[in-house]
Parts: C-alpha cells; structure tokens; sequence
C-alpha cells in the first residue's frame, strides 16, 4: 500500500467513485474491501460464520466482527428493513451486534445462557490484551491496534466514518473485561425485562436470552436459488450488490413471541470454537483407557497455578509433577504458567529485569517463514506439504531464540533461569524435589500458534535445560512425538470425572511414542495436574459447513 507523504490531501472516495483516493492513502475500492471480508466469512449468500475460524483470540473477534458489520452494511445485505440475526452473546456476537447498530440495523441476538460474555465471565486467572500476540510487530508494546482510528469506507457518509471497536479491549482478566463490558452497555444487553429492544446509535438491538440457536431453522434457499440462475453478463457471486438483490433468508423458531417465518437480511453465527476437548476421544472401535478423566477447561476451571505458587487441593496436597499436552496456543500459554507464574507481556518484561533482552531485531526471517506457513496451509498450494513448512517455521524461532540466548554468558543465562522459573521447578532441577513440568505434544513441533508464545516457550526450554543438572530420572521439559494413551487413578479410591477433585491428585500416565518415534518403549510416568488442550471440536450450525482458512485479521484491508 503506497505511503501518503505528509502535507498532502486526498479526498475520500465518495459513491459513484470507488477508485478516487482518499485522505488516508487507501486506494482499494469499497467493493473490493467488502467483497473480502465477506467471502472470507459466508457460508450461504446471507449466512455467516463469525468464529469458526483458527484465529480466535478475544482482540481477533472484535476486529472480525466490526470488519464485518461494515461489510454487510455496506454492501446492503442488512438495512432498515433487512434486519440482522446474530447467534450468541460472546464477545463476537455483541461486537457484532452493538457495530451493526451503530450503523442503522436492527439486530437479533440470540443466546442460550441467561447472561453475555458467558466465556470470559467467571475466569479471573486469565488475562486478554489486545496487542500481546502481535509481538514483534512494532505497535505490539502500545496497546493499540493498527486499524485504530482508520476511516471505515461507508458509502454516502461525509465526514467519513471511524472503525472504531465498541468493545474496546484492555489488558485485564477475563472477569474484569466482561464486568467492564456488560456496565458500559449494561442497558442494552441487559434491560428489564430481558429481551427489550433497546436503540443503539441509528439502529436498535435485542438479546433473547436463555433461546439456543439449535432450535431454529434457517433457510437461505431462495437466494442462493436466485445466484444459481445468473445468466450470462451477471456479476459474480462475490459481488456484494448481487447477494443483495436476493429474498431475505428465512428464520423459524419454536418460541412463544417469534413471528415465524421472520425474514433477515443476514445471519451469523458466532457461537464460539466448539467444545474444548480435555477428555479421552476414543477412535472408533477402541475402549476408553482414561478412566473418565476430564481436564480443567482453559476459560472455566482454575487450575490451580497462581503466580506466586500453587493452591492446595484435596487433604491439602499441592502439585508436584505437572503435565500440560497439546501442541497449540493453550498448551504454549499453560507450560508458561506452570514453568513461571507468568504467560505472554509479563513474563516477556519480567525476564527484561534481569538482563539484555531486545529479542525483536532477530526476528526477521522468523516472520517471513510464519507468513509462508500461514499462506501455504490457508491455501495449500501444489507441492507444499504442511508438515514441512511448519516445521521451517519452528527452525525460524529456534534460530532467533538462540540469537538471543547467545548473547547472554553462562552466569546470565543462569541468572535468568533462577531469577524467572518457579523456585519448586529450580529446585526439582538441581535435586530432583520440587515440582516436575513436562509439556508433551503428539506432533514433532508446534502447531499453528502466536509468535510470542511460540518465542516465550522455547526459552523457557533453554532456562529448564540451563539449571537441569539431574543425571537421570523422569523427563522435563519438552517431550515431542508421544501422546496419553491411558490415564489411571493412583488411588483406587479415588474416581476421575471432576477437574476439581483430580486436582493434586496422583494419576499414572502412559505416554506412546507416535510419527517418527513409533514403535519405541512408552514411557510410564506420574502426575497430579494434567492440563489437556487439544483444541475444539467444531459445532457448526449452518448446514455443517466451515469457511476457509484464515489469515490474522490485521491482513485484511481496511
């Protein structure tokens, strides 16, 4: 994109003239923008998916979710008389829904707990920002977004108009966040009685809550019919005034006070990622062999791993060998906490107290290597195999953490270890008491995650493997290429199935070699805090379907 050189003036594109330049340097059309962001998203011509997509951070869904309600009101899928229906009242449902409002739509939201931000709302040992995971971009350290303050192209508006994020996100925990959220709109995402239309900038919004999305049924037929029969000349599917000249899609729903059918101009879905998998998921044919263990939910069970230690469980017991498997994002961030107190901003400041750490201008070729496997599995061009791609990109963060770990002597990288790693864990290492933490993976390297995880997690290795003076003895650290085939109580007492009982509690563990290391010896080893993130399981509603791949939003042009 051309930078606009200072002192200069350009006039923003007004209708009628989509190519005309504007004050701010943005030279795609409107249509162009549009045509993008909801392409990424549908699922019919007026159904979308907000959140069935990789990236799903609480900063991502805000920008998704106003990039789309732009989009849909620009391209007049939704109107004054075309109104919106939104399914749930998390974080992307509600941006959605107060950034269409904004605009001049009515809005629908449906959702089925009796409360917004259910998510976020009861977790108070996980915090969000929303700038963290963009390291080592340069805006990272600020707070602020690189879309912040840019003008969202709408048509017919002079002056132009802000994309602003209504849910403007800060760095504070879950719990906080939803608290602030839901006072700052508490009169219209909680009225009396509930279920009020309540005005929201030009347009208006409704949340019926305590309604689940499974029961309605939605039917996008007639424009999707309409789109089929194009003739010769017609514009594209892509092409946002095409969807727009076809029959609302039709909502039907078994509750007291719904007209059914009622017409919408769009749907979207943003119900979330799916359910989290933290228990056994037996092939078919095979018996279960956890016992019934469940793990504690990333965003609704404490785990009991604060910053300053760990909390007791049962007959007092604290944790003292940690297991955490998964080879994503919630893996990354929980082997931090186990191995720290501390994830992401303030372990990255935390270990700049102590010594030299400006990791950014090695960087570079780690960045270029992460955008080529986020293209390559987004779009799986021949002749690329993923596995492959994403492990250059592991190389690429190796290569730049050991830049920085060889920039520091040994009493530095010593200091380091001691000064940022729990003293339970420094001690386990240096005499085997203590706490033991073992993050074990079924892939050779990580998977799709964000660079200062990724970073932040191989130099916690380095720091483990620094103080690491056990001859032999059960591993820590890293353990690549196994996966928990079987997880049994160490007491016959006592029965799994309760993330809050099974806390400090002792369970054995078989970990089976897989990939490369089948066939080897599985490892038998014992635990009293397992943490299983293995990602979501997908819960699509609208007609089974998923959108492609995505790339961050940041990508996308504003």
């Amino acid at each position: 994109m051309p930078r606009l050189e200072k002192g200069t003036q350009r006039e923003w594109p007004r209708a009628g003239n989509p190519r005309k330049s504007c004050r701010w340097g943005l030279e795609e059309t409107v249509t162009d923008r549009t045509a993008q962001v909801l392409s990424l998203h549908r699922i019919t011509p007026r159904c979308y998916d907000l959140t069935s997509v990789r990236t799903g951070s609480v900063r991502d869904q805000l920008i998704r979710a106003t990039l789309l309600a732009d989009a849909l009101h620009e391209s007049r899928l939704v109107d004054a008389q075309a109104p919106l229906l939104v399914m749930g009242a998390g974080v992307a449902g509600v941006a959605l829904g107060l950034a269409a409002a904004h605009r001049g739509i009515n809005v629908t939201v449906v959702e089925k707990r009796l409360d917004p931000f259910w998510t976020l709302r009861w977790c108070s040992w996980r915090t969000v920002d929303p700038t963290e995971y963009d390291w080592p971009h340069p805006h990272w350290q600020y707070g602020r977004l690189p879309m912040s303050g840019r003008p969202a192209a709408l048509s017919g508006r002079n002056p132009p108009v802000k994309i602003e994020l209504l849910l403007r996100p800060s760095r504070w925990d879950g719990a906080g966040l939803a608290a602030v959220w839901s006072r700052r709109y508490g009169s219209v995402l909680l009225p009396t009685p509930r279920g009020t239309r309540k005005p929201v900038g030009s347009g208006s919004l409704c949340v019926l809550y305590d309604k689940n999305a499974n029961d309605l049924t939605i039917d996008d037929t007639a424009a999707a019919s309409a789109l089929a029969r194009r003739t010769g000349g017609a514009l594209p599917m892509s092409n946002p005034s095409t969807a727009a000249a076809t029959a609302l899609v039709k909502v039907t729903a078994p509750w007291a006070g719904w007209s059914s059918p009622m017409s919408f101009g769009a749907v979207v879905s943003c119900i979330g990622f799916g359910d989290e998998i933290t228990a056994e998921r037996p092939a078919p044919g095979r018996s279960p062999t956890w016992n019934g263990f469940t793990g504690h939910r990333f965003w609704f069970d404490p785990d009991g791993m604060q910053p300053s230690g760990f909390l007791a469980g049962g007959g007092g017991a604290t944790p003292t060998a940690i297991l955490i498997s998964g080879a994503g994002d919630g893996a990354m961030q929980d082997f931090q906490r186990a191995a720290t107190g501390l994830f992401g901003r303030p372990l990255y400041e935390e270990i700049g107290k102590h010594v030299r750490f400006t990791p950014e201008p090695y960087m570079k070729d780690a960045i270029l290597t992460e955008d080529r496997a986020r293209r390559a599995h987004g779009w799986q061009p021949a002749g690329f195999l993923i596995p492959s791609v994403l492990a250059d990109w592991h190389d690429a963060y190796e290569n730049a953490v050991l830049e920085v770990w060889n920039g520091w002597d040994m009493a530095e990288q010593t200091a380091v270890a001691d000064a940022v790693l729990r003293p339970e864990l420094c001690t386990y290492l240096r005499n085997g008491e203590g706490v033991r933490v073992l993050w074990v993976m079924r892939e050779a390297t990580p998977g799709f995650v964000y660079g200062l995880n990724r970073f932040l997690s191989l130099l916690i290795l380095r720091l483990i493997d620094r103080l690491n003076a056990r001859p032999a003895g059960p591993p820590v650290g890293l353990l690549c290429e196994h996966e928990i085939t079987a997880i049994r109580p160490a007491v016959a007492t006592h029965v799994c199935g309760n993330p809050a009982t099974c806390y400090s509690q002792q369970h054995g563990v078989d970990l089976t070699p897989v990939g490369a290391l089948a066939g080897l010896p599985l490892l038998r080893d014992r635990f009293d805090l397992i943490l299983v993130r293995h990602g979501q399981e997908p819960t699509p509603l609208l007609g089974g379907a998923s959108v492609p791949e995505q790339q961050v939003p940041f990508d996308l042009p504003h």
